[in-house]
């Protein structure tokens, strides 16, 4: 009988690859990741596991540039109760560390953050209602009734400036 125990489960091989359970699985039935059903020396039911090398193969596939995962070696996956796949993490020396600190400081400051709602033009549904304090439901049926103005674009969107017109 084939030994699974180092293969990973769907969780396990959705996280690494960076899909959904639901991905892993549609790969699995195409036939392009190896799926073997195993059940747990502890006992209980049998679980669905994928193979560590399918699954490196369409990580980087799908995403080259991602970190490579670490499986445990066989005594790690014999001491721990969960046989787990691992992510690499490198070690950052104490000297690093203020220069990693100001480099994450610099990304923050440097990405784009969102303006508040009171500074937007157009507001999602959502947000429209979170600005008036009223039921999203509501504002959709004055928008359906004509009463209020608003635009399809990924849904609905309200001109802050209509809104407070209401």
């Amino acid at each position: 009988m084939k030994d699974y125990s180092g293969w990973l489960n769907k969780a396990q091989a959705a996280e690494a690859i960076g899909v959904s359970t639901k991905t892993v699985e549609k790969l699995a039935e195409e036939k392009h990741l190896q799926m073997a059903m195993w059940k747990r020396p502890t006992g209980g039911a049998a679980i669905a596991v994928y193979h560590p090398g399918d699954v490196e193969r369409i990580r980087k596939e799908r995403n080259p540039d991602a970190p490579p995962f670490v499986l445990p070696s066989v005594s790690e996956a014999s001491e721990s109760s969960q046989n787990t796949a691992m992510v690499h993490v490198p070690k950052v020396s104490s000297e690093a560390l203020p220069a990693l600190a100001l480099l994450v400081e610099a990304i923050r400051a440097a990405t784009p953050t969102e303006p508040p709602i009171d500074k937007k033009l157009f507001l999602t549904l959502a947000e429209a209602a979170s600005y008036a304090g009223l039921p999203k439901s509501y504002l959709h049926g004055l928008i359906v009734e004509g009463k209020l103005k608003g635009i399809k674009a990924g849904g609905w969107r309200i001109r802050r400036s209509d809104l407070e017109q209401i």
